[in-house]
């Protein structure tokens, strides 16, 4: 009796296995307006839904990216030692020498860093490097993350 029954239970889902997968489309093989004898009835909003998704990638291809994100970059480091009054007068003779370029410093304990610019590259930032070396002395180029702002400026 055992046997029967799950023989039964067996071939039902055998043959139900075709009905399972449909997921609610409707097919109709009689029709013979398309080649293949296919006609798949979808609701009318999945349109909608398919349109308005390709008006918006065009949309965001015409405009220009404008955005401020952060990446890997490099920074060149023009202080690194534990006193905090040289590190911020440094700083400052940083910024009044080179007022469009951005000066960041930092405290890790003990120590004080002074970091300046924003270069996506490091041969960017070698210029800058060969640029400070007679005014800082004792520089170097550091790995960091940097702010990438790609709004036009207004010049």
């Amino acid at each position: 009796m055992k046997k029967h029954y799950y023989l039964f239970i067996t071939l039902f889902f055998l043959l139900s296995h075709g009905r399972l997968f449909a997921q609610g489309i409707i097919v109709d093989t009689a029709d013979e307006a398309t080649p293949t004898g296919v006609v798949i009835h979808a609701d009318p909003r999945l349109e909608l839904l398919i349109a308005g998704n390709a008006k918006a990638k065009k949309i965001e291809a015409a405009k220009p990216v404008n955005v401020i994100r952060s990446g890997r970059g490099f920074r060149v480091q023009i202080y690194n030692g534990n006193e905090r009054s040289v590190a911020i007068s440094k700083k400052i003779d940083f910024m009044k020498r080179f007022p469009n370029i951005a000066t960041y410093m930092s405290y890790t304990q003990p120590i004080f860093r002074v970091k300046v610019g924003d270069f996506r590259s490091r041969s960017e930032a070698q210029s800058m490097l060969i640029q400070l070396k007679p005014l800082y002395g004792a520089v170097m180029i550091v790995p960091d993350y940097i702010v990438i702002n790609t709004f036009k400026k207004n010049d």
